[in-house]
């Protein structure tokens, strides 16, 4: 249900516009070309291994519809695809994920926690099942990739999100907060896990406490 109106609204126009009515959706968004069909809105990731933009050519010949690229892409964008050229694909792949969020407007509960979030997170959708469609996380999806990725398979035939949210260090729970906007979020305990890296436990437990800082009241 996201159109090209509302990307503009975020970036400005397109670059190769050629899009006439932009009212028009952009289609599935996808970010691994491995399975990227005609009539996709391509999401190059980058990543200490992988740069999708290495995959530009590959997508265009397939027919995606658009594009966005990194501004610290160096190469060239295949000529007559309409793309805009962002300060960082991940970041953009965001906001689409909380503008697709907002659109639905379905309750989207938040879990977190040291030990136990996936029992929790699949406790919460079992319960919320006889509510409808439940979209819940899957596996290890609960990072920055994953929160929007699972955002985004949301329809407005759905009832609610139940999204676990992991973290590694300070701001990226408050990060994943932003991007998920939820209406309710659990905490399921503060332990000793990644004490290495916060340094103790306080630390740990203002890292899990940053699930509220996007909270709606």
């Amino acid at each position: 249900n996201i159109t090209y109106k509302d990307l503009i609204k975020l970036w400005g126009m397109p670059l190769n516009h050629q899009v006439t009515d932009l009212d028009l959706t952009i289609g599935h968004i996808s970010t691994d070309s491995r399975t990227i069909e005609k009539g996709d809105f391509f999401v190059p990731l980058v990543g200490n291994k992988f740069d999708g933009h290495d995959f530009l050519d590959v997508a265009f010949d397939i027919g995606i519809r658009a594009a966005i690229v990194s501004k610290e892409f160096k190469g060239l964008v295949p000529t007559g695809l309409p793309h805009w050229v962002v300060p960082d694909t991940l970041h953009s792949y965001q906001q689409i994920a909380l503008l697709h969020r907002r659109n639905l407007n379905l309750p989207v509960v938040a879990v977190t926690g040291s030990v136990g979030k996936t029992t929790t997170r699949e406790l919460i959708r079992v319960i919320l099942s006889s509510l409808g469609g439940i979209v819940s996380s899957k596996e290890n999806e609960n990072n920055d990739i994953g929160v929007p990725k699972t955002l985004l398979t949301g329809t407005e035939k759905d009832a609610a999100f139940v999204l676990e949210m992991g973290m590694r260090g300070l701001g990226q729970i408050e990060h994943l907060s932003w991007v998920a906007e939820p209406d309710i979020a659990v905490i399921t305990n503060v332990g000793q896990a990644h004490i290495g890296i916060l340094g103790s436990r306080e630390n740990i437990a203002k890292a899990k406490s940053e699930i509220t800082s996007n909270l709606k009241s």
